[in-house]
């Protein structure tokens, strides 16, 4: 069974303010031409494998926003699992952001970012092209390290609570 994004899950920006319809918040930044990039990152605890899954609509030139979900699960789980379960989570909300857009085929306002690093120094390098190539399979760009900014450094930053660690300290 793949894992997927249940579209009445909660979403928040990074500044702490709740998202109540995130669909329609993103939409109406993409019908002004904006691009959406999608990226998920995991953290293990004691208890649970933590992933966060990211929607970063750009502005360019002008900043972006950020909006993300959090889903739990089993912690217990190979490298492979955990990409994968990354991956899927991305992509499900690419593919759910595209059919509810009404994106034509050819429009490229929807781009999936992969936390894995062709590098073979990482373990990760293994499945990089299995991930990328569901992604691509699936008819939308994709990014890996070390251009997956969105999922290993923006989707990172909101699963260890960086932001609310910096609110902290500003005040």
């Amino acid at each position: 069974m793949k894992p997927e994004i249940a579209m009445d899950s909660r979403w928040w920006t990074l500044g702490g303010a709740e998202v109540l319809d995130v669909m329609s918040t993103v939409r109406s930044l993409v019908r002004k031409g904006q691009v959406v990039h999608i990226g998920t990152d995991a953290q293990k605890s004691s208890t649970r494998m933590e992933f966060v899954t990211v929607a970063c609509v750009l502005n360019p030139g002008k900043g972006g926003r950020v909006f993300y979900t959090r889903r739990y699960d089993r912690k217990d789980v190979s490298l492979f699992q955990k990409l994968s379960t990354e991956t899927w989570l991305s992509l499900d909300l690419a593919m759910k952001m595209h059919d509810a857009f009404a994106l034509e085929p050819d429009d490229q306002q929807i781009c999936v970012h992969v936390d894995a690093n062709p590098d073979e120094r990482f373990d990760s390098s293994d499945y990089v092209k299995q991930l990328a190539g569901m992604v691509a399979g699936s008819g939308f760009p994709v990014l890996v390290k070390p251009n997956a900014w969105c999922a290993s450094h923006v989707a990172d930053f909101a699963v260890k609570n960086k932001h609310f660690r910096a609110r902290m300290r500003a005040a």
